[in-house]
């Protein structure tokens, strides 16, 4: 009887890894239909080893299937398998349910999302194999995974912005629960195309970090610009992502921290501590020399206001605050302790970065954080400072730090050129 139950399996998972991407059927339902029951079959462990049992070259068509480009089809259920396939592998993500959330209820233990993590190694190696086939494949799939990372970050930011302003009002109940489920949405998926992202910078970091390849400098930029996007947006004090969290409105109950930022931290360790350290200098030399970078954000995650001074030790965080030390039953202390060597890390070369970019002159230093050389013009105003400055400000104000004045575009500033380059406040 068992022989023939797994014998089932099998067939099963063959049909779904044959045809859940088989573009002559046109039926929409059905081609969705197929989709999800894929991904509701690789989440628990019987039917997972069962697609690891069909035919090798079935096995790896169904992978080039889910590597095509996002764009092409519906890409949030193709994102969802190869999640689960990663699941149990990233950092801080052997949980069952997010720490915040209350224990599992009896009637929802056996939802495909609450099922213990139970990655697949085998078919992470055809992922990492069909990767690094041919040079179009991996630039393809990774510009679309994070096309779609920036549009479903910066939906769930426009969508958290009108769910407060909502709150705000005296019919504070009034928020309709389908955009509270649009918006949760969003979150979930930027997560889960973030630690996409992490599986693929763990098993073919040469991706970004080899610039040998034509396209891994520019991949890894992109990437360096969007995690600082994340995590400007998720650490910034009294910020919109705090306020929101903290109302714990139904429908919200995933949105929270340390679901985006565990993801973040495991792509970032990945970069700048795991690595031969050669990629991890050319890895740091990216992350900093992003406009949007701040090291108050790497701070955040081990719950320090500001960075340490060098060669001193960690204080202890404050309880208030949110802290990866709090998560002991989900990151390791071998996790930790890879954290808390990359704060180090940044601290040092962002020191170094800093000395050898001080202006001559105190006047070219930023007038807000008399950290980085002023590098942004406002228009119509005129007053200036540096990027990352501005970019902050910009996320929850329109209005000039001097004059007030409505900021209708920002320019790149250089002391002495007569050129730049112009983007809008909006």
């Amino acid at each position: 009887m068992e022989h023939s139950y797994e014998e089932t399996l099998t067939r099963l998972a063959a049909i779904l890894a044959k045809h859940f991407a088989d573009t002559r059927i046109v039926g929409t339902d059905i081609r969705d239909s197929l989709m999800q029951a894929l991904a509701s079959y690789v989440c628990y462990p019987h039917s997972l080893r069962a697609v690891e049992r069909i035919p090798e070259e079935q096995r790896i068509a169904m992978v080039r299937n889910l590597l095509a480009p996002y764009e092409q089809r519906p890409w949030a259920q193709t994102n969802w398998i190869l999640v689960r396939l990663w699941r149990g592998c990233g950092f801080g993500y052997r949980y069952t349910r997010l720490p915040h959330l209350l224990k599992t209820k009896l009637e929802d233990a056996n939802l495909p999302s609450l099922q213990k993590p139970c990655p697949s190694t085998l078919l992470q190696q055809h992922m990492a194999d069909l990767l690094q086939q041919g040079p179009d494949v991996a630039p393809s799939f990774l510009n679309s995974v994070l096309n779609q990372l920036n549009w479903a970050f910066s939906e769930f930011i426009g969508m958290i912005q009108e769910i407060q302003q909502a709150a705000e009002r005296l019919e504070r109940n009034f928020v309709d629960s389908r955009q509270l489920k649009v918006c949760a949405t969003c979150f979930d998926l930027s997560v889960s195309l973030l630690r996409v992202l992490e599986m693929t910078i763990t098993l073919v970091p040469e991706i970004f970090l080899d610039w040998t390849r034509p396209t891994s400098e520019m991949l890894l930029r992109r990437l360096a610009q969007l995690l600082n996007q994340v995590l400007n947006r998720v650490t910034a004090e009294r910020n919109l992502f705090d306020r929101v969290v903290t109302l714990r409105l139904p429908g919200l109950e995933s949105v929270d921290h340390y679901p985006i930022l565990v993801a973040v931290t495991g792509i970032l360790v990945q970069l700048l501590v795991r690595g031969p350290a050669s990629e991890r200098e050319r890895a740091t030399s990216v992350l900093l020399a992003d406009p949007c970078f701040q090291l108050r954000s790497i701070c955040y995650l081990l719950g320090q206001p500001e960075p340490p001074a060098p060669g001193t030790a960690l204080p202890a965080p404050d309880r208030k605050r949110f802290s990866l030390q709090s998560y002991a039953d989900y990151i390791s202390a071998d996790e930790l302790a890879q954290v808390e060597q990359m704060l180090a890390h940044l601290t040092s070369a962002s020191a170094q970065a800093a000395a050898a970019s001080l202006p001559t002159s105190e006047e070219d230093l930023c007038p807000i954080c008399y950290a980085h050389p002023i590098s942004a013009v406002f228009q119509p105003c005129g007053h200036k400072s540096c990027k990352a400055c501005i970019n902050q400000h910009l996320m929850n104000n329109k209005d000039c730090f001097f004059c007030k004045a409505t900021i209708v575009s920002v320019e790149d500033w250089e002391k002495g050129a007569n050129t730049s380059t112009t983007s809008s406040a909006a």
